[in-house]
């Protein structure tokens, strides 16, 4: 999970689904006026940030700070995606923030980061801290996702779970939760975040080759597969994919061109200081 370079290659959900959502409900952000300060947490390797999120940055933003736990990813960004106005650092939003950044920030981002996140009181609560006064936060993470129910799958085979250990903690916290809305609202709220919106999207998404699946699954993938290991753990993922009746085959040949169907949920948070 720390390949920046298959990560930028291999994350077309992730952007798709950032352009989609800032253009579906953007119009929430509550923009300040006069000089912007933006942060964007858990970056990944920059692209997002800068391809999606920045395309609707007002002009008037000072500062785009890209932030991750992620050391390799951030000196990707930084290689990459650095300008003016636009920088990354590494940042663990769950641990303790740093001084300097409390009170900070205007606008608050995060896409596909804070699923990975186990104790999500706490990273929301840094979130918080990390607005200055009457600023807001727009967050997009998912919620029930079909990639969890695979890895539970292979935590339970003789042949994975010894690399697939703690299994649970790799997973949404809200993957099952029958009402993820009601849940992350409440928590927000008593963390003192006003004007709440939690929205529970359905969405999919069609990878029309299994080699693609390989590779977005390998650039998110969170367990230390040994090298040598990789191919065929992607091929007992697939194996589980067609089991699950995701994987429908275009034309009659088997061999031929596949279309990978996620059906998932994600989930929508703005809340404002």
């Amino acid at each position: 999970m720390n390949d920046a370079e298959l990560y930028r290659n291999s994350n077309i959900l992730q952007k798709r689904d950032a352009l989609q959502c800032l253009e579906e409900y953007g119009k929430k952000i509550k923009w300040k006026k006069g000089g912007v300060t933006v942060i964007d947490i858990g970056c990944g390797d920059g692209s997002v940030t800068t391809s999606v999120l920045k395309n609707f940055v007002p002009n008037n933003c000072n500062r785009l700070i890209g932030c991750d736990i992620s050391e390799n990813m951030v000196q990707f960004a930084n290689e990459h995606h650095a300008s003016e106005h636009t920088s990354f650092m590494v940042l663990d939003i769950e641990g303790d923030l740093p001084k300097e950044l409390r009170r900070n920030f205007d606008h608050a981002f995060s896409f596909y980061a804070l699923h990975w996140i186990k104790h999500q009181e706490q990273a929301f609560t840094n979130i918080y801290d990390l607005l200055a006064k009457e600023g807001d936060c727009f967050l997009m993470f998912p919620g029930h996702m079909p990639i969890f129910d695979v890895y539970r799958t292979l935590a339970l085979s003789t042949r994975w779970s010894f690399w697939l250990k703690d299994i649970d903690r790799f997973i949404s916290p809200y993957h099952d939760c029958q009402d993820p809305e009601k849940e992350v609202k409440r928590m927000m709220t008593s963390i003192g975040f006003t004007a709440v919106d939690v929205k529970c999207l359905e969405k999919s998404f069609i990878y029309t080759s299994l080699e693609t699946v390989k590779k977005a699954v390998l650039a998110i993938n969170p367990f230390k597969i040994p090298k040598d290991l990789q191919e065929d753990f992607l091929g007992d993922y697939v194996n589980i994919l067609r089991d699950m009746q995701m994987i429908d085959h275009v034309n009659n040949n088997i061999d031929g061109e596949v279309n990978v169907k996620f059906n998932y949920n994600v989930i929508i948070a703005y809340g404002k200081k």
